[in-house]
């Protein structure tokens, strides 16, 4: 059994006290989901067990003897590894070579690579996971970066797996694969920490919930209460996470409005803010769209989902401008189709001429492109502002950071702009995002998996946001693999199926 006790951190370079007092504990054979508000220190806590950060005060137990972990070496040697919410990889290198890093016990002169390519083969084989070893890790897709996330981890014959938002990003599909992999390591008597803000997730899978609020608190304890989770039910347990503030009823759903076209058909053509027609593309590693029409009125905020293999990726990407349009000559009807915004064109002109024309966008991995987490916040945050700030060879510093300040503000965060982005939360760095791409003022807006890694305050407020931000004219597309992640944003739902679009 892990035990931790009195746990406590505190990070001298930004004064943040993270917890105090925390305890937790994982039995072997169970899945024990970590619940809380973004900033409550769930990932701070589990990244001490890992071995990230040390702490400040109290003690680590693993199988009753007092343990200290200064790197995340010392964790993996008592057999405890973490599958991060954005797995990282070296460029340039294969899947099975990224599988193998820090194996020990293998001399440069030594070093066999037949024996351990054909030892990740055979686990990856035994454990089921369809992963393209023999290529790049940056091509994989977020569901195959957490499973060979998993499998480094079980060739390192981990017995205490620690997961961190998971299934922010996964279609349901792909959650019940992972999720029938943590039944399976827990039936081998592997002990499972699931972090997850997705409460009928953690009632469905796990053996025991703990909730956590904020590391401080009145009663000098970071922990509520932990449970089977049979009881309490879903909603006591949003009641004890929010702590007694208003909720959103994520089981409200109101049908869709009418077509698009049919609207359109009465008059309001000049109300459109995107217009997209007879879209049509297929591109090499990614789901084909047939056909796909959409029109998008001012003011509208529209939902879009379906797996990612029925072209909802091909459709966002194309969108943006991340999908290049192809060369015609070499690729003859691979594309078709336009896509205009406030009356420009921006099919496969890039993500330049989408801005241009009046979009933001942030995507669903939130981590990979849109911030360098080893520098300070402030220069993720001037990306899209210093263009507009820029003199010449000269920037408006002053305006700069007072753009910096807005931003935070508007996301409810204190800290200092000059702190690095690897010392903010997960929860923290996905409000500040959101507050960067509102900040734009664009007129149209399109997010996706909009709810990600938000708890249901933050939820709440990014919809009465939405709200504002369309009853001034723009408008928003959401993208989400999880029909049930729009309803709290959204009413109206289009359901992408086989790259063609229905009504939800």
């Amino acid at each position: 059994m892990i035990e931790l006790r009195d746990i406590g951190k505190y990070f001298s370079s930004n004064g943040v006290v993270a917890l105090e007092n925390a305890n937790f504990t994982l039995k072997p054979g169970e899945i024990h989901a970590l619940l809380g508000e973004n900033g409550s220190g769930k990932s701070t806590l589990m990244h001490i067990l890992a071995g990230y950060f040390p702490p400040t005060s109290g003690t680590i137990f693993v199988e009753g003897e007092k343990r200290r972990f200064e790197t995340p070496r010392d964790a993996l040697n008592l057999r405890i590894g973490m599958v991060r919410q954005h797995p990282g990889f070296i460029r340039g290198m294969k899947v099975w070579e990224n599988c193998i890093l820090g194996s020990e016990g293998q001399g440069w002169l030594f070093f066999d690579s037949a024996r351990l390519r054909n030892q990740v083969e055979e686990t990856a084989a035994h454990w089921r996971f369809d992963l393209p070893l023999g290529t790049d890790a940056q091509s994989l897709t977020v569901s195959q970066r957490q499973k060979t996330a998993i499998l480094a981890l079980l060739l390192k014959d981990v017995k205490w797996f620690i997961f961190d938002e998971p299934t922010a990003a996964l279609s349901q599909e792909e959650c019940k694969s992972i999720f029938e992999l943590y039944k399976h390591l827990r039936s081998e008597g592997r002990g499972i920490i699931f972090i997850t803000h997705k409460l009928h997730e953690a009632e469905a899978i796990s053996d025991r919930i703990t909730v956590i609020k904020a590391g401080v608190t009145d009663d000098n304890s970071s922990i509520i209460f932990t449970q089977r989770h049979i009881e309490p039910s879903v909603r006591d347990t949003k009641k004890n996470i929010l702590q007694g503030k208003p909720m959103l009823n994520l089981s409200a759903f109101v049908p869709p409005c009418d077509d698009y076209d049919k609207i359109l058909s009465n008059g309001n053509l000049n109300s459109s803010r995107l217009v997209i027609k007879d879209l049509s593309i297929e591109a090499k590693g990614m789901a084909a769209l047939k056909n796909v029409n959409l029109h998008l009125l001012s003011g509208s905020i529209l939902g879009i989902t379906g797996d990612r293999n029925s072209g909802l990726e091909t459709f966002e990407s194309a969108l943006v401008g991340i999908l290049p349009f192809p060369n015609k000559g070499a690729l003859p009807g691979r594309w078709a189709g336009t896509i205009t915004l406030n009356g420009k064109d921006i099919a496969g002109k890039g993500t330049k001429a989408f801005r241009n024309a009046g979009g933001a966008y942030l995507g669903a991995d939130r981590l990979e492109n849109n911030l360098a987490l080893n520098l300070p916040l402030f220069e993720s945050l001037i990306i899209h502002a210093f263009r507009r700030l820029r003199f010449g060879i000269f920037l408006n510093m002053g305006g700069l950071y007072s753009w910096c300040r807005a931003i935070m503000n508007r996301a409810g965060i204190t800290r200092p702009v000059t702190d690095r982005v690897s010392s903010f939360s997960g929860g923290m760095l996905q409000r500040i995002l959101l507050a960067r791409e509102f900040a734009e003022e664009a007129s149209l807006l399109v997010l996706s998996e909009a709810g990600s890694g938000l708890d249901q305050l933050s939820r709440r407020k990014l919809a009465s946001e939405l709200e504002e931000y369309v009853s001034k004219g723009a408008s928003a597309l959401l993208f989400s693999t999880d029909a049930e992640e729009l309803l709290p944003f959204t009413s109206e739902i289009l359901d992408l199926r086989n790259g063609d679009k229905n009504e939800a």
